[in-house]
């Protein structure tokens, strides 16, 4: 069976659309993700035209802290547009931690791979100088633009996995480099009369624009990586439902009539926490419900806690069922995006699970957890989000 969609052509003018229709939306949460770009830019710029000799000297402070505020401002607008308005920090002010580092990694190899591109070119360059540029100039687009699709996954905080999201670009490399390459560089083409005038408020004009271009490019970006993963996604839930692996935590009829997946994940908005329900076992074709984290990578609130419920005689706080549980977290798209604000942690489960309930700091690391008796459920809810 074919893992790619079956048809991977960007509808390029309803992406570009879309990305200034949901900018505008989202213009509070925008102006948030840009205002911290936007002053360490506007400081810059005026150290190196007030104190030029200073700024020279400490140009590769200058230049590492521009790309920072870049990677910042990037993962936010990615943020911004997949999970909603409340991801973005005040400010756009968040820390540069592991997430951040694997975004601006992933950025540089893309230039290194352009760069690549164009020394192998360079002998098609000396013989043609204007095909050989043209060549080259094509095929590095294409190829940063491909290389691209993994930057929406790195802002998601979902492991790296290039050889599926090159999969994914496959027949859209076209729309894709006119969305990462040609939107951002007819946008610095208009800036630069206005960054090089040596005006201070025409500079500031071109601040704003090119962080502007910058926002609107992500958001095509983003909007294009949703699409193709939604085309992906069919098929990866119907390649889990044919699998005949199952996790062996008790007897499940259900499951081998094929019915509903036995995991359910619903947000309460209300109270800014997700429950997950499992019921007996469950298997592979429930990973392929959960593992994009339908319903909940979109979830536009921010989540506070998560109450997770754990039904029948087999979760009985042994070392299995904990393999199980542990198995099934690690599956979970919004246990990757949402752990770091999640605050609280309710397990609700038959049996004894007190001293394994310190094992789910692996996936919640900056979480209190507490196990609370299956009768006890509603307590659990009131208390994960925070109302005893």
């Amino acid at each position: 069976m074919s893992n790619r969609p079956s048809a991977s052509v960007l509808p390029l003018g309803r992406m570009l659309a879309g990305s200034l229709a949901l900018l505008m939306e989202r213009r509070a949460a925008l102006l948030h993700a840009l205002a911290l770009p936007w002053v360490v830019h506007v400081l810059i710029d005026a150290w190196v035209l007030y104190a030029q000799a200073s700024a020279e000297a400490a140009l590769p402070a200058i230049v590492l802290l521009r790309l920072a505020v870049y990677v910042l401002l990037a993962i936010n607008i990615h943020r911004l547009i997949l999970l909603g308005p409340q991801s973005v920090p005040p400010f756009g002010v968040g820390p540069f931690a592991r997430r951040e580092l694997r975004y601006l990694g992933w950025s540089c190899a893309q230039i290194l791979a352009a760069a690549m591109v164009v020394m192998l070119c360079a002998p098609l360059v000396a013989l043609s100088q204007p095909l050989g540029l043209t060549v080259a100039l094509l095929v590095s687009a294409w190829l940063v633009s491909r290389m691209a699709l993994l930057l929406p996954e790195i802002a998601l905080e979902r492991p790296m996995d290039v050889a599926a999201v090159w999969q994914l670009g496959k027949g859209a490399g076209l729309g894709l480099a006119v969305l990462v390459v040609a939107v951002p560089l007819l946008a610095a083409l208009l800036m630069f009369p206005l960054a090089t005038s040596g005006y201070l408020l025409l500079q500031w004009l071109a601040i704003t624009g090119s962080l502007l271009s910058v926002a609107f490019a992500v958001t095509g970006l983003s909007l294009a990586w949703q699409h193709l993963d939604s085309l992906r996604r069919p098929v990866l839930e119907q390649s889990a439902a044919s699998a005949a692996v199952t996790v062996d935590v008790g007897a499940h009829p259900q499951a081998a009539r094929g019915e509903a997946p036995s995991v359910s994940l619903a947000p309460d908005a209300g109270r800014g926490i997700i429950e997950v329900e499992v019921h007996g076992s469950f298997g592979t074709r429930d990973f392929g419900h959960v593992a994009s984290g339908d319903g909940l990578l979109s979830y536009h609130g921010k989540l506070r806690g998560a109450v997770i419920s754990l039904n029948g005689s087999a979760w009985n706080g042994s070392e299995a069922s904990w393999d199980a549980l542990d198995t099934l977290l690690s599956h979970l798209g919004f246990v990757r995006v949402h752990h770091e604000h999640l605050t609280r942690i309710a397990l609700v489960a038959p049996g004894d699970w007190q001293p394994l309930a310190d094992r789910l700091g692996k996936h919640f690391a900056h979480a209190e957890v507490r196990t609370f008796a299956a009768e006890a459920d509603q307590g659990a809810r009131a208390w994960c989000a925070g109302e005893t």
